[in-house]
């Protein structure tokens, strides 16, 4: 049977300019000549790392792209295309975001930047009508967690620095499982710093070096597939056929 999957990224580095830095002279005088609002601008250290760096975890935000990245490796899989996939994302100033499964992304990180500041203006994307793309509320992580602790069976978090596993031997933990959630770190460096380890099954790793974070996440949602494949074969009395696992 094919599995339907959660994956939650965690302390996700996407946020509008924070407000705290306006008291910042040369942070007015940015905006001043960009002639917007800092709620209007998503924070971007390819931009704005000169005007961050007295904020707390700088190093940990201001990467869209790592979150854009990854939901074009979601959405573009076939677990995705399937409708078999959701994908939950928690920021760093705890918000939470649920995608609809349906949703096609735009590939441009311009326009991209620009719906999710609709999103944290308006609270849900498309602004109005009965089709909701995206919906936004706020929520700590710690409670996020307890909240999908009740839904699902397996809970692993992915990381450098988890158990290190072969493709086969975790693919096959995840379709073991009946409804698992799979939670990635979605920042530029270190581990999910809130994540309550108690509530957390497994916490495996795909390779030891480590991996972009949609590189991570494709190979797992691949692998996933190819044993899915694997399995129905056999439930269909097929002949068996090998799959290698490289």
């Amino acid at each position: 049977m094919a599995k339907f999957l959660t994956i939650l990224l965690a302390e996700a580095s996407i946020e509008s300019f924070p407000e705290e830095l306006m008291k910042d002279m040369d942070v007015r005088n940015f905006f001043s000549k960009l002639k917007k609002s800092p709620s209007e601008v998503m924070l971007d250290v390819n931009y704005h790392k000169q005007l961050i760096g007295e904020l707390p975890d700088f190093e940990r935000r201001g990467r869209p792209d790592i979150v854009h990245f990854t939901l074009l490796s979601c959405f573009g899989s076939i677990c995705a295309r399937e409708e078999r996939l959701q994908v939950i994302i928690h920021t760093y100033d705890d918000r939470v975001i649920y995608l609809n499964p349906e949703i096609r992304l735009p590939k441009s990180i311009e326009r991209f930047n620009g719906l999710f500041l609709q999103l944290f203006k308006n609270g849900r994307s498309p602004p109005t009508g009965d089709e909701v793309l995206m919906n936004l509320s706020k929520n700590s992580l710690p409670n996020l967690l307890e909240e999908l602790r009740q839904k699902h069976d397996m809970i692993i978090e992915f990381s450098v620095k988890g158990e290190q596993l072969t493709s086969l031997e975790y693919s096959k933990i995840i379709f073991e499982s009946t409804n698992p959630l799979l939670i990635f770190g979605a920042f530029p460096h270190g581990e999910i710093k809130n994540l309550p380890r108690e509530l957390v099954d497994k916490k495996l790793g795909i390779y030891e070096k480590g991996l972009d974070l949609f590189a991570a996440i494709s190979q797992i949602l691949a692998s996933q597939h190819m044993i899915e494949e694997d399995s129905l074969s056999k439930e269909e009395g097929t002949e068996e056929q090998k799959i290698s696992w490289e």
